[in-house]
């Protein structure tokens, strides 16, 4: 059904090995807010013009803390979900019961570090920046889909954070220190999760028919409209929140060039690269004749 080289009795193994706490991450420093926090492929605010070089720091900067805020609260619904796999083996393989009870665990250590983040850029950034708000009733619509469904969107997720720090981030000197490292630690945990969810997916599959496959990438695509439509409203807070920070009102114009640019990077960063991810692509072509190609139309509309 699906092929793979994992399994949880590894990605423990490889859990316990490179165990973290908040603490091991943050070690009582602060940012820096003379650097960036994010490189511009995952923050996109090099390429328009009506911002100068100060403003676009901040935007950066802006974004660094959304993509915190947009990880917590994309991420509240893995925990439960992971929860309700772990419990089939209370009284069976332990491995699996310790290794899913830990991915749950790690799943809440993200989101204190992630709102740790939040509170500390408040308090040296010098203003409030808006954030989404609905995380657990969005939590609420996901868990509503199929299995299937959920863990797809959750691949997803993980497989495009690897790509976010191995190809854009590690290499990145330029980076805030801190900022750099809450990318790393997140990485750490979530290399072994995709492996996991991988696992998930391919038990849950096996008994499924080949239309309930199906049915679960079109779940999965609706999601992804809803994940859309959240970042759209995310822009709208971070332009206000440049403006509070900057002292401008944009104009007509200058809004739409920002929104527009802000539209395509957003998209890119927590849809289309988990989309295009060779290793989501494989996970749905193996489990799906027509999915492959809905998940690249998909991609290739957002990233018009």
């Amino acid at each position: 059904m699906l092929t793979h080289a994992y399994s949880l009795a590894d990605c423990l193994e490889n859990s316990l090995k490179s165990a973290w706490t908040v603490e091991d991450c943050f070690k009582g420093r602060d940012f820096d807010f003379s650097k960036r926090f994010l490189p511009d492929r995952i923050a996109g605010v090099d390429a328009i013009t009506c911002l100068n070089t100060e403003e676009k720091l901040k935007l950066n900067q802006i974004r660094g803390n959304s993509y915190c805020h947009i990880f917590a609260f994309v991420e509240e619904y893995i925990i439960p979900m992971v929860m309700d796999h772990a419990r089939r083996d209370v009284f069976g393989d332990e491995t699996r019961l310790r290794y899913l009870l830990r991915f749950a665990e790690d799943e809440t250590k993200h989101q204190d570090m992630l709102r740790r983040a939040m509170q500390q850029f408040e308090t040296g950034f010098g203003v409030s920046c808006g954030a989404i708000a609905g995380r657990e009733e969005v939590a609420k619509v996901v868990l509503g889909k199929s299995p299937l469904a959920v863990l797809l969107l959750t691949s997803l997720i993980e497989w495009f954070t690897q790509l976010h720090y191995v190809e854009h981030v590690r290499d990145s000197d330029d980076l805030d220190p801190l900022f750099h490292d809450i990318l790393r630690y997140h990485w750490i945990d979530e290399a072994q999760h995709a492996k996991a969810d991988s696992v998930l997916i391919s038990e849950i599959a096996s008994d499924l028919t080949e239309t309930e496959r199906e049915q679960a990438v079109d779940q999965l695509l609706d999601l992804g409209m809803a994940i859309d439509g959240l970042l759209a409203q995310q822009i709208e807070l971070d332009i206000s929140a440049l403006e509070a920070v900057t002292g401008r009102t944009f104009l007509d114009v200058e809004r739409t060039e920002i929104s527009a640019q802000q539209r395509r990077s957003y998209r890119w960063t927590f849809l289309v690269s988990g989309l295009e991810h060779p290793k989501f692509v494989d996970i749905v072509t193996q489990l799906t004749t027509a999915g492959g190609d809905k998940i690249a139309g998909a991609a290739e509309a957002l990233a018009a």
